[in-house]
């Protein structure tokens, strides 16, 4: 995706759109951003070959919902297998609530995929790596965080690494190709676990199984992230120069990196593994370590992030701030505690975004799974999903994250959504047409043409978190903007506002803008 200059020039943005992107790829690395040192690094076996209808990776981009071409954009897509030997680890007891303390219980082998997607020709690599946890909730890898911003990847030049992270997954792996993926083992380091010696089996979402081990994940995420900032030839980005590299993830998988930030990322010996975080939607708690324990309680100091050098991006979607808060702090400009927080109106937990770059129907099929368009079909009769871009909040995170890690800029603050009651009892406040109030803004909530919600209100998982889109009558639309112009004039100011705030990208707000620029209002 491009500025399209026309637009910014009938907008009147086009000084503003260099005025943020100045400096994108301009400044230091961050500290330890020259290599790994002495860590372990995983073996790889790759790029893992196939790419045909009946052999290629789960979750190609050629075989997405909305397939994308890579080529087309100057990226390519590869497939390794990492192996390496992985801590299982348990909570110790909190005695300061600022010094999370960790023992290890065992160690064991394991064989995981990570699917990597680069510019082909390195002269265009931005020095970015964005290492996303895929989502395991629906017991098949899912590339939310890709799904909303592979625009704003594909066009700065940065590099995605999606993650397998979780043995759930690894089985649907196996069930979609049993020979392509038959190497992969996140076996249990104990062999004798029963249901006696481990009652709890705990796990976020998803099933656990005594012959695997959840607890594997976080020397599995440092060994990935320590080869892709080495210089070691076996490297996928052997060749790129790495400045920066980022751990993310969304719902399942934000939950799993609060456990990472604040119990493993400290054990970690030298500079830090990753030079910052983007915790997207999670819901104020942190994993269980291993397991075979239980996860730390709502309001459990343990579940607070808490940064130590790198740079900690949290947001929140109008879903799921509630529980969030559970777990808030105050955002933080200290050298060693760099944090913002940010609660977005408008998008809900799942919106179509997040459906667009999934494995297509007939892969998450044959791995045992349903689509998420399948998931929302059954839940409220007629309702319709909402189609707020959920990527505005998390692209302007991705830009302010490089910001803060590599020029040393400080992202903005923004206010918490407006809300009677205590966590998790929050009611959000709604204005008149039924759109959340306060939070980060955006253009559709302060020009709307819809209301979006928070939830369809139905019982089942994927239906309470997932939002429908209510489009105004136009009735409704002719008593708001008495002309187009009206309401264009608005909306460009609106947006104009907001990017200025730096809650829009230059590319987020021109494609806003062409949005309104064909939206018929009669």
């Amino acid at each position: 995706m491009s500025i399209r200059p026309s637009i910014l020039r009938h907008a009147g943005i086009a000084a503003l759109s260099l005025g943020l992107a100045a400096g994108a790829r301009i400044g230091t690395a961050a500290a330890g951003s020259s290599g790994a040192g002495p860590r372990a690094i995983p073996t790889v076996t790759g790029p893992i070959a196939g790419s045909t209808q009946g052999n290629h990776a789960f979750d190609a981009a050629a075989y997405q919902a909305v397939p994308i071409d890579l080529a087309a954009r100057g990226y390519r897509e590869d497939e390794y297998f990492l192996g390496g030997t992985a801590n299982v680890y348990q909570y110790e007891s909190v005695a300061d609530p600022l010094d999370t303390k960790v023992r290890v219980l065992r160690r064991g082998p394991y064989t995981n995929r990570i699917l990597v997607r680069r510019p082909t020709d390195p002269s265009r690599f931005s020095g970015n790596v964005i290492v996303e946890l895929l989502n395991a909730t629906n017991n098949y890898d899912l590339p939310v965080l890709w799904s909303y911003s592979h625009d704003y990847f594909t066009s700065r030049g940065d590099v995605w690494i999606g993650i397998t992270s979780k043995p759930v997954t690894i089985a649907g792996l196996k069930t979609f190709n049993p020979t392509r993926y038959a190497a992969l083992s996140w076996a249990n380091p104990n062999p004798n676990e029963t249901a006696a010696s481990c009652p709890v089996l705990s796990s976020i979402v998803g099933g656990a199984s005594h012959a695997t081990e959840d607890g594997l994940l976080w020397d599995v995420l440092s060994q990935t992230g320590s080869l892709v900032r080495s210089d070691d030839p076996r490297s996928p980005l052997h060749g790129y120069k790495v400045r920066a590299v980022y751990a993310a993830g969304y719902s399942q998988s934000a939950i799993d990196l609060v456990a990472y930030i604040n119990a493993i990322a400290p054990r970690v010996s030298g500079a830090p593994v990753f030079d910052g975080y983007l915790v997207g939607s999670g819901f104020g708690i942190a994993a269980p370590l291993d397991q075979c324990s239980t996860a730390p309680a709502a309001g459990d100091p343990r579940n607070v992030l808490r940064s130590r050098d790198a740079a900690i991006i949290a947001t929140q979607s109008q879903t799921d701030y509630r529980d969030a808060r559970q777990a808030y702090r105050a955002d933080s400009d200290a050298a060693h505690d760099r944090y913002r927080y940010y609660e977005a109106a408008g998008p809900a937990h799942v919106v179509v975004e997040q459906t667009t770059s999934a494995a297509n129907a007939a892969d998450t099929h044959q791995a045992g799974g349903t689509t998420l368009v399948e998931d929302y079909a059954t839940c409220q009769a007629g309702a319709k999903l909402s189609t707020f871009p959920g990527r505005y909040l998390l692209d302007a995170s991705f830009a302010a994250l490089e910001g803060w890690v590599r020029d040393g800029r400080a992202p903005p603050h923004a206010p918490l959504l407006q809300a009677t009651g205590t966590p998790p009892g929050n009611v959000t406040t709604l204005d008149g047409n039924g759109n959340g109030l306060g939070g980060v803004r955006a253009p559709e909530l302060d020009v709307p043409v819809a209301t979006y919600t928070e939830s369809t209100g139905a019982s089942s998982l994927n239906c309470s978190l997932s939002g429908q889109v209510v489009d105004f009558s136009q009735a409704r639309l002719r008593s708001l903007y008495p002309t187009p112009a009206a309401y264009l004039s608005r909306f460009v100011g609106d947006t104009v506002s907001v990017a200025r705030q730096g809650f829009l990208t230059p590319d987020d707000a021109a494609e806003a803008i062409a949005a309104a620029l064909g939206r018929s209002l009669r």
